[in-house]
């Protein structure tokens, strides 16, 4: 089978059995601190620049005969694997993420086998000196959260949906990004299990909380930050679910294989998208990416949380997450994680997780990974007394 017979079975299997644009955090581990040498976003996540592309060839992917010193990425890294060339400042790349997905509790309802497609999208970004911009456009269902289109008088076709769309300028050689757009906020680690409860609880889910606002990053060496103003998700309707406010995050890095944050979120709706009533909420945490050696990158977040749905009502609790990322041979990773969420002030015992992560990166810019995941939820009347969850899914940058 030739190259392009076998990039046509790959693209057509991902999207026939058809999970985001994917971060790794876990780059700390090859001195990677700051996310923006290979993200278009300047906070990390989503699409990849480049040096990107070329440095998941040569530090991510899987070379089973090793790797000289003097590699030089192959013309694969490239967009539909080197098949087309594209202008310097231009930069297209595709990404799709989909899998199967089996789910039960312990009391055995809800059990069963179901095709999930977390991704099908087309990114492209255009940088000419001080001038930057990026789209994607990819295909999902309405109603399934404040990342595509919701209205409030129901539906559920699927729609076209556009996770990010902004336009930037580049200042101080770069150090300076200001963008105003559809942008993923600032805040926390950006990893890869969106449904995670620091994800979930926040709002900040890479994959489908996005909100529209103005951004200002900084990163230099040592330093990174960004601070953004929320003018709320014009892709929810009406005008009552948006919520306004900012969201920030500073990091410091005292060496190229730690860095450590905090993070700050506060918005507010006339009408919140779960419970349709005004609801003020707030997120302020810590976060950090180490490596100690360079087979093991350990990633924490813990973050504070209080919601207010009236002047006399406040709920305050907490919700955490810790992970050990292993990489017993280049391109292989075992990655254990926990977690804990107390936001109900009816639950007696906070909600808990326990995941476990197997990823391989067999071909350029291909990752084939399976996560089993169990969580206990409190109070237990609300999913059983817990739930188990395994996922199988590919995911290939075009």
């Amino acid at each position: 089978m030739n190259r392009l017979a076998a990039i046509i079975v790959i693209v057509v299997f991902v999207f026939g059995f058809a999970p985001a644009a994917t971060a790794y955090p876990t780059m700390v581990r090859h001195g990677y601190a700051s996310c923006q040498a290979c993200h278009v976003d300047p906070g990390g996540a989503g699409q990849l620049s480049a040096y990107g592309r070329a440095q998941s060839e040569l530090l991510v992917q899987w070379h089973p005969g090793g790797l000289a010193e003097d590699a030089a990425p192959s013309t694969a890294t490239s967009f539909l694997f080197g098949l087309i060339a594209l202008p310097e400042v231009i930069n297209l790349s595709g990404n799709v993420r989909g899998g199967a997905l089996y789910n039960t509790t312990t009391t055995g309802g809800g059990a069963g086998v179901r095709p999930v497609v977390m991704a099908a999208d087309l990114s492209a970004a255009v940088d000419v000196d001080w001038f930057i911009a990026n789209v994607s456009l990819g295909y999902g269902a309405r109603n399934v959260g404040p990342a595509v289109v919701v209205s409030a008088d129901g539906g559920g076709d699927n729609a076209l949906v556009s996770r990010t769309h902004w336009v930037g300028v580049q200042l101080a050689d770069k150090a300076v990004v200001i963008r105003a757009g559809r942008l993923t906020l600032p805040f926390g680690l950006r990893n890869n299990e969106h449904p995670s409860f620091v994800r979930a609880v926040t709002r900040t889910d890479i994959n489908v909380d996005q909100q529209h606002g103005l951004a200002v990053a900084y990163n230099t060496d040592g330093w990174r930050g960004e601070v953004m103003a929320i003018a709320g998700n014009f892709q929810v309707r009406p005008d009552a679910y948006r919520e306004r406010g900012y969201s920030a995050f500073v990091e410091w890095s005292p060496m190229a294989t730690a860095a450590v944050g905090v993070s700050s979120l506060v918005t507010r709706a006339d009408k919140d998208i779960d419970v349709a009533v005004p609801l003020l909420r707030q997120a302020h945490g810590v976060f950090a990416r180490v490596s100690p050696v360079p087979w093991l990158a350990l990633l924490g977040e813990a973050d504070v949380v209080a919601n207010s749905v009236d002047a006399n009502r406040w709920g305050v609790g907490g919700v955490g997450w810790l992970q050990a990322d292993f990489e017993p041979l280049q391109g292989v990773h075992i990655a254990p994680a926990i977690e804990a969420s107390q936001v109900d002030a009816t639950a007696a015992m906070p909600s808990t997780g326990a995941w476990l992560t197997l990823a391989w990166y067999p071909l350029p810019h291909t990752e084939l990974r399976a996560d089993a995941v169990y969580t206990s939820i409190s109070p237990a009347n609300l999913r059983g007394s817990g739930a188990f969850t395994a996922l199988l899914q590919l995911h290939l940058f075009l």
